[in-house]
């Protein structure tokens, strides 16, 4: 003979269970959206951080060109210039461009790079970046020769 099975509970979900669902997958999906929000301005206050230190880095290395009596052939890494403070070697070391002055002392100038290009050209010198993220930044600067 044919019996039919009993479901102890078919009751499946109750309107009030849908609801309570509905309100924590609408809370969800709110939090989701504010956070893409808040990380977009983050990521442009990192890459504004970058172009200020781009600017500092420019503006001490142009400094330091002013009143050069020589400059020496450059590597790709490195380029060394004369002054009346010393010999000055502007150098890519590890995944930093430092200043070191008559072989002393090592003064970080830009941090998180992944190469860095000197070209001297005339009375100019070219130097080319690139970050760790990608960024490529150039300038050119003026050499300011001197002769006593």
């Amino acid at each position: 003979m044919y019996r039919p099975m009993k479901h102890s509970n078919e009751k499946g979900f109750s309107l009030l269970e849908s609801l309570i669902q509905l309100l924590i997958f609408s809370i969800l999906i709110q939090l989701t959206v504010l956070f893409f929000y808040w990380k977009a301005p983050i990521l442009s206050s990192y890459q504004s951080d970058f172009l200020g230190e781009w600017e500092l880095f420019s503006m001490e290395l142009q400094q330091l060109l002013e009143e050069v009596e020589y400059v020496a052939e450059p590597t790709n890494t490195s380029v060394s210039f004369k002054t009346e403070k010393g010999l000055v070697t502007i150098q890519l070391y590890n995944q930093l461009i430092r200043k070191v002055v008559s072989g002393q002392g090592h003064v970080p100038l830009l941090v998180d790079v992944a190469s860095c290009k000197f070209i001297v050209e005339g009375n100019r010198l070219r130097v080319a970046v690139e970050r760790q993220d990608g960024v490529k930044k150039e300038r050119t600067f003026a050499i300011g020769l001197y002769s006593e």
